[in-house]
């Protein structure tokens, strides 16, 4: 599969680890300039090295994104260094698994600037160039909580990530006159610091999976094999990482089609996965064939 993302200009929050650099690293393997930012400089720094090894353009930009002066900077430096951004991933997440009533104010305040009030910023930053080119893509990470599970001790987390959801659905019809694409995902469990946090504090969560192995979803949302047709979706990423192990039961060679696929798969799934199935088949065969 040739490179999707070649020339294009992205910026990514939250691109020190787990999903923000396995995203960083799977857009520059397919020809992406990358600009990243999250708090911990050295972590940026280590990523961009292997950015730049996909012989691409990759920058550091070191910043506290739950002040929202410093997510101002953010934009201003990377206009800096590129010239339009193609691709902006919000990514950039905290947690704190507490019940409302022992966490503190302050932390919680924090919490929401970070996993919502610096999507907005950021997003209200850059719209202004993607609306002048004419054309953009913004992909929100949220979660399966908020969403899917409504769970004690998550309050403020899965609030902020039911914030994402909808701020990507009303985006999406606010902004689809100016030929911007905007869609969300929910991650499950991913191997990632916030997961591993959430275990040391006793919360339950299934095996987690590899940022990398959800990375590719991100490839194709951020594509032109996406564009027009993926406008304005939340795709939980768990449901569709349990339907693809039977979808690839069902694939005997390289050159399946998906609606022949899909067609024969109608009475051997439940309606819901049917459902994802059908509404999906562009991603779930980019998936397989990745």
């Amino acid at each position: 599969m040739k490179n999707l993302l070649d020339g294009k200009y992205a910026l990514i929050t939250g691109g020190g680890r787990g999903i923000g650099k396995a995203v960083a690293l799977e857009y520059a393997r397919n020809g992406a300039n990358i600009a990243i930012t999250a708090l911990e400089e050295n972590e940026l720094l280590a990523v961009v090295d292997d950015i730049k090894k996909y012989g691409v353009e990759g920058i550091s930009i070191p910043a506290d994104l739950t002040n929202v002066e410093e997510v101002k900077l953010v934009v201003e430096m990377y206009f800096k260094n590129f010239k339009k951004c193609d691709i902006l991933v919000n990514n950039a997440g905290m947690s704190y698994y507490c019940s409302m009533l022992d966490v503190s104010l302050e932390k919680a305040i924090k919490l929401f600037n970070l996993n919502l009030i610096a999507y907005y910023a950021i997003i209200k930053l850059i719209l202004p160039k993607m609306v002048e080119q004419q054309r953009g893509n913004i992909i929100m990470t949220a979660s399966v909580h908020g969403n899917m599970f409504f769970n004690p001790n998550q309050v403020a987390y899965s609030s902020t990530k039911a914030g994402v959801s909808a701020m990507g659905k009303c985006l999406h019809n606010e902004l689809n006159p100016f030929n911007i694409q905007v869609n969300v995902i929910l991650p499950g469990a991913i191997q990632t610091k916030l997961y591993e946090d959430s275990a040391e504090r006793g919360q339950l969560a299934p095996k987690p999976i590899s940022p990398e192995a959800i990375a590719p979803i991100y490839v194709f949302l951020a594509s032109d094999l996406s564009f027009k047709r993926y406008q304005g979706k939340i795709i939980n990423q768990m449901l569709l990482f349990d339907l693809l192990p039977k979808i690839k039961k069902e694939v005997n060679n390289t050159d399946f089609k998906i609606r022949a696929i899909t067609k024969s798969m109608k009475s051997k799934l439940r309606k819901g996965e049917y459902s994802l199935l059908r509404k999906n088949q562009e991603l779930i065969d980019f998936l397989i064939k990745y």
